[in-house]
């Protein structure tokens, strides 16, 4: 048998349109989307499953959420973010700008104006890494290309007159 979805009170719902008014994150925003409409009591789960693109079981898992301890604990994260990259925000656009610009001609290079700007040490395949996930393309193979292009053979003594 289908679970109901029962009404989350007054109180619940005010602190629910106190939140959706102020600006959220998109994280927070899908989740307050999702008790708001459980709130409105107008969908079934299983619209409010398309309409924020989350499982039936996060439906529930909010709703749990709030009625236990309120808005307060649905807008709180369980683990930290990851690691924050290396190169974002301002210093992102001016790499970008300098990768357009044709300066990075090997992931070395890009390695070290990512350490000179940002004063954090990357690996050589972390700055590949980097530079993959921004949409670059270096100017010229990394060296095990070059290895593997086939050379033109030298002409034998023998066949010299």
């Amino acid at each position: 048998m289908a679970r109901t979805l029962p009404k989350l009170g007054e109180e619940v719902v005010a602190q629910i349109e106190a939140a959706w008014t102020q600006s959220q994150p998109d994280w927070a925003r899908r989740r307050l989307l999702v008790v708001r409409l459980i709130a409105q009591h107008e969908l079934t789960v299983a619209e409010i499953m398309k309409i924020a693109d989350v499982s039936r079981q996060t439906v529930f898992t909010y709703r749990d959420k709030v009625v236990a301890g309120g808005v307060a604990a649905l807008l709180q994260r369980g683990k930290a973010p990851g690691n924050r990259p290396a190169v974002r925000g301002a210093v992102q656009t001016e790499f970008l700008e300098r990768l357009a610009a044709g300066q990075f001609r090997r992931a070395k290079d890009a390695q070290a104006w990512i350490k000179k700007r940002t004063r954090k040490t990357l690996s050589e395949s972390g700055a590949l890494k980097v530079l993959r996930r921004l949409g670059g393309k270096l100017k010229v193979p990394r060296k095990s290309h070059a290895k593997r292009i086939p050379r033109k053979p030298r002409p034998s003594k023998s066949n010299c007159p």
